[in-house]
C-alpha cells in the first residue's frame, strides 16, 4: 500500500479504532505521550488503545487522550505461546489501524497476525514484512521522531502538536506526594541514581559528594528516588556520604526508593526544586513535571534521541571520548574496561550545570 492509497483509505472510511503499540521501557512510553495526544487531536472521534507492559498502565490510564490501555506481560502469561492470547484479543477488537514505533520481532509477530488492514511501522523493524506501510526512522529526538511517524503516515498536514512529555496526576498521587514531602523541611532536590543498565549509572561517590554540595548551597534536602530494586544502591550512596559529610548534611539525604509508584513519582517530582538523573526514565518524568533536569550521560549520547527535551535542562557528559556511544542502551560492563565516560564526570561538572538552570539566590 502506498501513502496515497493510505490517505484515500482514511478519507473513504472513517477511522474509529486505532491501536498504538509501545512495549519498550517506561521512558519510551512517556516519550510516546505527545504522539498519542496529537493523534487524538487529529482523530477526535476515534477510540485510541495503547498496548504496553504492565508497569506502564498506571501512567497512561489518567491521560484524557488515551481511551484504553491493553497489557502484554512479556515475562509472564504472554511469554512464548501466550503471545497468541494478545493476538486473539487484538483480532476481536477489529482495529482499523495499528501504529507501531516499537521495532522488536515479537511486536512484528503480533502485528503480522493481528488481522488489522492498515499496519504502520518502521522499515528498520526486525520483522518488516508485518507492515504494509513502512516508514524511515529519523535521527531526531524521540518525541519529534514519533511526531514524524504520524506526519509521514496518517497526519500529513500535522502542524499543532506538543513536543514535551505529558503526564497527569491523580488525587491519590497528589496526596501520597504531599505526605512524603511533609517529612521534609522544604521542597527537596531529587537524585535518580540508578538505571536498568549498570554502565548508565554515574559513580556512587559522585552522587554522594554532589549531595553534600547541593544541600549546603540550596539549603534543601536531597531525596534518592527509584524503585524497590534501587534501594540497596541508594543506601550504598548514603553510606558513602556518611563517611565524607558532616552529620548535619548527611542527615538531609533520604532514601525514597520503593516508596512511590510511577504516577506518585511524577507528583513527587512536581514538588521538587530540580532533578539530577542518569540517562533513564526519571529524566522524562522530570521534563513532564516541568522542573529543571540535569541528565548525566555516559555510554549513550544526546544524538540517540533520548536527552531531556524540556527547556530548562542540561546534559553532563565527557565530550569527544572516542568510545561513545558504545551502544543504544548502555550495557552491563564497559567494553573498553576503563569506564571513563562516567568516572571522569566530577561533582563540580554537574554542579556547574545545576547552577545554570537553578541559580543560587543571594
Amino acid at each position: 500500500m502506498t501513502n496515497k492509497e493510505l490517505l484515500e483509505y482514511i478519507e473513504n472510511k472513517k477511522i474509529k479504532n486505532i491501536l498504538v503499540i509501545q512495549t519498550a521501557f517506561i521512558g519510551d512510553v512517556v516519550l510516546t505521550t505527545p504522539m498519542l495526544k496529537t493523534l487524538k487531536q487529529y482523530f477526535p472521534d476515534s477510540h485510541i488503545s495503547v498496548l504496553v507492559k504492565p508497569e506502564a498502565k498506571q501512567i497512561l490510564e489518567p491521560l484524557s487522550f488515551v481511551d484504553e490501555v491493553l497489557i502484554i506481560d512479556k515475562s509472564g502469561k504472554h511469554k512464548f505461546l501466550g503471545m497468541f492470547q494478545i493476538i486473539q484479543q487484538i483480532r476481536k477488537k477489529k482495529f482499523d489501524i495499528i501504529l507501531s514505533p516499537h521495532q522488536s520481532f515479537r511486536t512484528g509477530l503480533i502485528v503480522f497476525f493481528s488481522g488489522v488492514p492498515i499496519r504502520i511501522g518502521y522499515e528498520s523493524s526486525s520483522l518488516p514484512i508485518a507492515y504494509n506501510i513502512k516508514l524511515k526512522r529519523s535521527s531526531k529526538h524521540e518525541i519529534h521522531r514519533l511526531l514524524d511517524f504520524l506526519k509521514d503516515s496518517i497526519c500529513p498536514d500535522l502542524k499543532n502538536y506538543t513536543n514535551a512529555p505529558i503526564l497527569e496526576e491523580t488525587e491519590e498521587s497528589k496526596n501520597k506526594a504531599r505526605t512524603l514531602i511533609q517529612e521534609l523541611s522544604t521542597n527537596p532536590i531529587a537524585f535518580a541514581c540508578s538505571s536498568i543498565w549498570p554502565t548508565k549509572r554515574w559513580t556512587p561517590w559522585g552522587f554522594a559528594e554532589l549531595a553534600g554540595k547541593v544541600i549546603e548551597l540550596y539549603q534543601a534536602p536531597v531525596i534518592l528516588i527509584g524503585s524497590k530494586s534501587d534501594f540497596e544502591l541508594s543506601e550504598y550512596i548514603r553510606n558513602y556520604a556518611k563517611h565524607i559529610l558532616p552529620d548535619h548534611i548527611y542527615n538531609k539525604i533520604y532514601n525514597f526508593c520503593g516508596r512511590t509508584d510511577l504516577i506518585t513519582l511524577y507528583s513527587l517530582l512536581k514538588r521538587c526544586k530540580f532533578l539530577v538523573s542518569n540517562d533513564s526514565a526519571p529524566v522524562h518524568f522530570g521534563c513532564a513535571a516541568k522542573i529543571p533536569v540535569i541528565a548525566i550521560f555516559g555510554p549513550t549520547t544526546k544524538d540517540l534521541g533520548y536527552a531531556p527535551i524540556c527547556k530548562n535542562s542540561r546534559v553532563v557528559e565527557i565530550e569527544g571520548l572516542y568510545c561513545r556511544p558504545c551502544g543504544t542502551h548502555g550495557g552491563k560492563k564497559c567494553p573498553e574496561k576503563h569506564f571513563r565516560c562516567m568516572k571522569e564526570i566530577t561533582p563540580n561538572m554537574v554542579l556547574e550545570k545545576i547552577k545554570e538552570v537553578y541559580p543560587i539566590k543571594n
